[in-house]
């Protein structure tokens, strides 16, 4: 059930970047037209753009937990791989910041910049839920010195 939850939060996070980032003022237009982006022209566009990236992260997430589960990686490297992936989102995040201080690209408008930013802090959230569900693995008992039956357990003193 808390999948669930979470991935229609998710769903509805990608509805409301796919409308900031599809809404750019005046000079954003003019850029994504001078810059050729035709995949956020349109709140279609930007809505499957941001869709197919959403879907490729929780699929990485979700096949790294699989691989977990049926112990084809240890849960070490799960955490590895989905630390590294965390890292490269953080970091696509300080890129679009740096970005978005240059010239160019300050004056698309602020919706235009809240969507930017928001969608590598959607990937940094899908990575780190993939983390916290890493399944843990199973301790198993170690078996009782004591068998029922063996005569180990005929030296047992008894209560009178």
């Amino acid at each position: 059930m808390r999948k669930l939850t979470f991935y229609l939060f998710v769903l509805a996070l990608v509805i409301v970047d796919s409308l900031l980032i599809s809404k750019p003022n005046l000079l954003g237009k003019i850029g994504l037209i001078i810059y050729k982006y035709h995949y956020l022209r349109t709140f279609p566009r930007t809505l499957l753009t941001v869709a197919i990236v959403v879907a490729v992260a929780i699929g990485i997430a979700e096949l790294i937990e699989l691989l977990v589960k049926r112990s084809v990686l240890k849960r070490a490297t799960g955490s590895i791989v989905l630390i590294v992936l965390i890292a490269l989102s953080f970091g696509i995040l300080v890129k679009t910041g740096i970005d978005f201080q240059a010239w160019t690209y300050s004056h698309t408008g602020l919706r235009f910049r809240f969507g930017a930013y928001m969608l590598p802090t959607l990937l940094i959230v899908i990575f780190t839920f993939g983390l916290l569900k890493l399944p843990r693995p199973q301790q198993t008992f170690p078996e009782s010195p004591l068998q029922p039956g063996s005569s180990s357990n005929n030296d047992l003193p008894t209560l009178p």
